[in-house]
């Protein structure tokens, strides 16, 4: 199915995400208005409150017509989940089930297989377990914790991380890919940021995803739109680490590769066209200290969510992104690393954990 260049699926939406240009950019070809919100990219963090939320919606006239988008910063954000599912169309999942699912132990046991299981629980800390807060996005509230408030503990996985993108629809979903994922170096406070993801071959896993058991947990629990489920791979089983009813940072990685890949998140299209089949990847960096951007950010190639000339970034946020191409895996990895190296000689940054143990 596709759209008359002329007339656009949706009048108006509101898309609420932290880095939000990827998405703003395709949503401007579906919507004849795109509003956003981002607490990284305007001086204004109106998800700070539910009134600050509800007066940048009287300033813009956003009417109860507008259609929601939703990638992130809502986490901790009860009050505005609930109007917003109150009184809004929210396309994908409401924030009702995204909330209920983004909580890996919610979901029914009765779903798991032998080789796909979830880590293990404990109601006090233990040197093999990592804190983590049921509302957290990106590795934030995620580390070693002694005392978690409004959070667990889960046994700590070794290996790599991984995650798969597909896409949900009716009683199925479209597998798009597999990823790498990689968190920032040297970070005492957030160890395990979440600070970049590339593709990879399924041939790289030992074990993939049974397109029989994803299909079994989107109908299970009638997902759909982007999604994606971050794991590990451990004694020859799946570990799964977090589930993602919503857009996300890999969509990065496959709006390039496919054609007209929000349609489908959307709903608008089924139809999936793979247009390039190159490599890709993408690095967040984030302030090692508080920071004012200069001039010398412009010699910096790739860039989304930039940030502006004079703007200050406190410590532990994001700057920007930087996204990679390539057309063999090994290409992607020594660009990554010359990028990477590059950046850190102009800006104050955390470097990236691109090799594991």
């Amino acid at each position: 199915m596709h759209l008359s260049l002329h007339k656009k699926a949706y009048k108006s939406v509101l898309l609420i995400a932290n880095g939000h240009q990827e998405y703003r950019d395709d949503l401007i070809n579906i919507s004849e208005q795109v509003l956003y919100i981002d607490p990284y990219a305007q001086e204004d963090n109106y998800l700070e409150s539910l009134s600050g939320f509800k007066e940048f919606l009287n300033f813009n006239k956003v009417s109860s017509r507008t259609n929601i988008i939703y990638g992130s910063g809502l986490e901790d954000k009860l009050e505005i989940r609930e109007y917003l599912d109150n009184n809004f169309p929210v396309v994908g999942n409401p924030f009702l089930k995204f909330h209920f699912l983004s909580n890996i132990y919610n979901l029914d046991k009765k779903l798991f297989l032998d080789e796909i299981t979830l880590p293990e629980l404990s109601e006090e800390y233990h040197y093999k377990f990592i804190s983590k807060k049921y509302n957290s996005s990106g590795g934030i509230g995620v580390g070693n914790n002694h005392e978690s408030v409004d959070g667990y503990f889960q046994k700590y996985i070794p290996g790599i991380t991984y995650s798969i993108s597909f896409i949900a629809e009716s009683n199925e979903c479209k597998i798009l890919g597999y990823n790498q994922l990689f968190t920032v170096k040297d970070n005492s406070k957030y160890p395990f940021l979440h600070s970049g993801a590339m593709t990879i071959d399924e041939n790289d896993l030992k074990i993939k995803f049974p397109q029989k058991w994803l299909n079994t947990f989107v109908n299970s629990y009638k997902i759909s739109g982007f999604c994606s489920i971050d794991f590990k791979i451990f004694d020859n089983k799946i570990f799964l680490l977090d589930f993602n009813p919503r857009l996300s940072s890999s969509y990065k990685l496959y709006k390039k590769k496919y054609n007209n890949l929000m349609y489908n998140h959307l709903g608008i299209s089924s139809e999936y066209t793979i247009i390039n089949n190159d490599n890709f990847a993408y690095i967040i960096f984030y302030a090692k200290e508080d920071i004012i951007i200069d001039e010398s950010i412009k010699y910096i190639k790739g860039m989304s969510d930039m940030p502006r000339i004079g703007e200050m970034i406190k410590k532990d946020s994001p700057i920007f992104t930087i996204n990679i191409q390539a057309n063999k895996k090994y290409n992607l990895i020594d660009e990554l690393k010359i990028r990477i190296n590059s950046v850190m000689k102009i800006i104050d940054c955390y470097n990236t954990q691109l090799d594991y143990e």
